[in-house]
């Protein structure tokens, strides 16, 4: 792997997709050392200026707290069908959780770089902060005040520093698919799914 820059470029992008953003940052950072016409050190700044982003509108929206508390508190009437439980982000495990689903409200859209992607500023009923991030799915499919039910949520927690500059701490679900969420206890309407690619370098 030492020799192929294209390999350390692709398990970044890889490792993005899976949130694991520090290893997204070394592989990109390894690939511009290595190969610096892979424009790598570019998909270094992104990361950065998103995961930035990210980190100042949770700070800023978790000094909302009446705000936060009056959005959160209609989230207590959403019923779920069975197999699944309603459960708050701070119960979830790391990784994917069976048969449970949170619900939550989504405060604020987030502008990035990159097309997909989505990414939402959002709260459970317990009045927590999380980052959602959804593919598959068109812009126009969730907006600020929507009410999600996240099915089997993907959970992650984003916890590390870099270069000693940031240190980035918050919670994070990811949807892959259309059929992981509902939007106002609706399924999302089929013409508004996207396939999810991700873009791969190869230098022979």
């Amino acid at each position: 792997m030492k020799s192929y820059p294209d390999l350390y470029f692709n398990c970044a992008i890889a490792n993005m997709y899976l949130e694991n953003y520090e290893r997204a940052l070394r592989g990109f950072e390894a690939a511009a050392l290595k190969d610096p016409g892979l424009n790598a050190d570019e998909e270094v700044q992104k990361i950065i200026n998103l995961l930035d982003k990210l980190e100042s509108l949770i700070r800023g929206q978790s000094r909302a707290k009446r705000l936060v508390s009056l959005v959160s508190s209609s989230l207590s009437e959403v019923d779920l069908k069975l197999p699944y439980r309603k459960a708050t982000i701070n119960i979830l495990t790391e990784g994917l959780n069976k048969r449970v689903a949170v619900v939550g409200k989504v405060l604020l859209f987030i502008k990035h770089d990159n097309i997909a992607p989505l990414y939402y500023v959002t709260c459970d009923s317990d009045q927590t902060l999380f980052i959602l991030t959804v593919y598959g799915l068109q812009g126009e499919a969730i907006k600020e005040g929507d009410r999600v039910t996240l099915l089997e949520p993907y959970h992650r927690v984003v916890d590390f520093s870099w270069k000693s500059k940031q240190h980035y701490h918050f919670k994070a679900i990811r949807v892959d698919f259309g059929e992981q969420i509902l939007v106002n206890e609706k399924t999302p309407a089929p013409h508004l799914a996207v396939r999810a690619s991700i873009l791969v370098q190869h230098k022979p």
